[in-house]
């Protein structure tokens, strides 16, 4: 599979390039791989329901549709680790700083967050029928409303066609998602925790008992990360139960 010879759908502005993927998916069953490329999001969501801020024509925003194989149903976080390792290696192509995977969905350069996925996942049953992947990659903005941003652009020092990044991106998704098509998890698993964000150092982080000081061991299978407390404690944890406190 190669999706570089798909040539995306273009929109000017749209509410969200995931909703105008899930629109697609709705009318019919499009080609695996089909691409759909804003210019401006007015309902631009990350993780937690977070607005996904975009200043227009700066960035790269853009929605995948996949059919992930039947296989991996029982696991499908992979797909999730499979997404990060590509634009992982898509924003170490233009960027020298070094990129981190920050659990569960954000890329990080330098430390700063330049980069966000949003996996929206149809089931049949208990089969997977479909993913949208939706990526955010901070291409040429420079200002933003936190101090935890970033883009290529800002590291590099200068502006960067969105069209190379997205050619970039399409061509590292179709080597990383082949291969989790054909099994190739074990590799894949390893690659993204080599780059995990907070495995080598301690950080704080908030959870319902309070805060805590802890490195990442792993993410599992399911998705939850697993931590180890400076004391030697291990725990899990999802999403909605902890917080990484910057």
């Amino acid at each position: 599979m190669n999706f570089e010879l798909l040539p995306p759908i273009i929109l000017d502005s749209v509410d969200s390039t995931n909703a105008a993927a899930m629109r697609l998916l709705k009318d019919g069953r499009p080609i695996e791989g089909t691409c759909i490329r804003a210019n401006y999001q007015t309902a631009g969501r990350g993780q937690r329901n977070n607005h996904w801020q975009s200043d227009t024509h700066e960035n790269l925003l853009v929605s995948f549709i996949l059919y992930p194989s039947p296989h991996l149903s029982s696991m499908p976080f992979s797909l999730s680790k499979t997404i990060a390792l590509a634009v992982h290696q898509t924003l170490c192509a233009f960027a020298s700083v070094d990129v981190k995977i920050k659990w569960p969905n954000d890329l990080l350069i330098g430390g700063k967050k330049a980069a966000g996925i949003l996996i929206e996942n149809q089931w049949s049953g208990s089969s997977w029928s479909a993913a949208i992947a939706g990526i955010g990659i901070n291409v040429n903005q420079r200002i933003f409303e936190v101090n935890h941003a970033t883009s290529i652009s800002a590291e590099s020092a200068k502006n960067t066609p969105i069209e190379e990044v997205l050619s970039e991106l399409q061509r590292q998704l179709s080597h990383f998602y082949e291969r989790l098509c054909n099994g190739d998890y074990a590799a894949i698993n390893q690659a993204y925790h080599q780059h995990l964000f907070g495995r080598n150092d301690t950080y704080t982080y908030e959870i319902r008992e309070g805060k805590i000081q802890a490195k990442v061991v792993r993410v599992l299978d399911d998705g939850q990360v697993e931590l180890i407390t400076e004391k030697g404690a291990t725990n899990s944890y999802q999403l909605s139960e902890i917080r990484l406190m910057y």
